[in-house]
């Protein structure tokens, strides 16, 4: 007999993604741990950012905003995947994190999102770092400024 799985998933829980050419992806379920130092927030993510997380990680990052977080690092280092749910997400809390002077950086951009980052270009848009410690001393040094608009919003 068949073991029956939730669709999308495996067995184990672990997400599996199709692409056109029939082959399949498997990534891990998305973990978060928060830590704080100094009036800095880390973020250490894992697994996929999609669709599927991202309204989660949304929820996470106002929560930031509502406290008025002076300072976020997102450690991307064990993140295997993103897609463009993922990656309007991130941007919109570098935005947003603006409008109290808030500061946003990513760090740890393995390969697998590298690829991803050199085509919209978002070393353009945010502070990346390879490490935590390296954005972690950025920030100490004053060297992230917050996010300012090239041009203003048309009303």
């Amino acid at each position: 007999m068949a073991e029956k799985c939730t669709p999308g998933y495996d067995r184990t829980g672990q997400r599996r993604r199709s692409t056109a050419g029939g082959s399949t992806f498997i990534y891990s379920t998305v973990r978060l741990k928060e830590s704080h130092e100094n009036g800095l927030v880390i973020f250490a993510l894992s697994g996929a950012i999609d669709l599927h997380y991202a309204p989660t990680l949304r929820a996470l990052f106002q929560s930031k905003l509502n406290k008025r977080c002076p300072a976020l690092v997102v450690d991307l280092t064990a993140v295997d995947f993103i897609d463009s749910t993922g990656l309007a997400t991130l941007i919109e809390y570098h935005r947003d994190a603006a409008a109290h002077g808030g500061i946003f950086s990513l760090a740890g951009v393995n390969p697998n999102l590298k690829a991803i980052f050199d085509v919209v270009q978002f070393e353009k848009v945010l502070a990346i770092f390879p490490t935590v410690a390296d954005a972690k001393s950025a920030i100490a040094r004053g060297q992230v400024p917050p996010y300012v608009a090239d041009e203003p919003a048309n009303s």
